[in-house]
């Protein structure tokens, strides 16, 4: 499992820098930059289909579409510690790093 943290402050499933979801999505097939990626587990605050955050999880299974990432294998992220952030308009993985 990997360590998240999250400074996406306006998400349903965030709470204490970390998320309330067990496992998270990072979406962006053919991202070259973090900007590129997206957290598609991302719910707005006030998301009437979203169950109000309790508990964080320190460490949850992070499933990856970004086949460039050197942290992707099997579409999983084996990175140790992963951030997600608002960069821009959008909520990027801050970790991903492309492959040489």
């Amino acid at each position: 499992m990997t360590k998240l943290t999250c400074s996406v402050y306006n998400c349903a499933h965030h709470k204490d820098a970390c998320c309330c979801k067990p496992n998270i999505k990072v979406g962006g097939q053919n991202a070259c930059s973090c900007d590129e990626t997206c957290c598609d587990s991302y719910a707005p605050k006030g998301d009437e289909n979203v169950v109000a955050c309790t508990t964080p999880n320190e460490k949850l299974e992070i499933a990856c579409s970004a086949e460039e990432c050197v942290y992707n294998k099997e579409h999983k992220c084996h990175a140790n510690n992963v951030s997600i952030n608002k960069m821009g308009m959008g909520v990027s993985c801050s970790t991903f790093t492309k492959k040489i």
